[in-house]
């Protein structure tokens, strides 16, 4: 038995191991963390590290969640601001 809980309601169930494929859309694993899209607290430190490294994101000597957290989002500002920049040069070229 599976227990999965309702997204939006918290309701909890106890799902047959057979069935619970049927609990996929708005609903999670009970007891499980949702994990974020975006790299945030939610993660795991050892999934911030993958998405640093396959993102080439130099975590300098960060090793805690939240500093690696701050300088994936750091990069990830900087990385927005290098293309916001780049999107207003070549509007001057036109």
């Amino acid at each position: 038995m599976s227990k999965f809980e309702n997204l939006s309601t918290g309701v909890v169930v106890s799902v047959d191991d057979s069935k619970d494929e049927r609990f996929t859309s708005g609903w999670k694993l009970a007891g499980s963390v949702t994990k974020s899209e975006a790299p945030d607290k939610s993660w795991k430190v050892a999934d911030l590290k993958a998405y640093a490294e396959s993102n080439s994101i130099d975590l300098g000597d960060a090793t805690k969640k939240d500093d690696i957290v701050a300088a994936i989002e750091l990069h990830n500002e900087a990385s927005e601001e290098d293309e916001s920049e780049e999107s207003d040069d070549s509007d001057d070229e036109s």
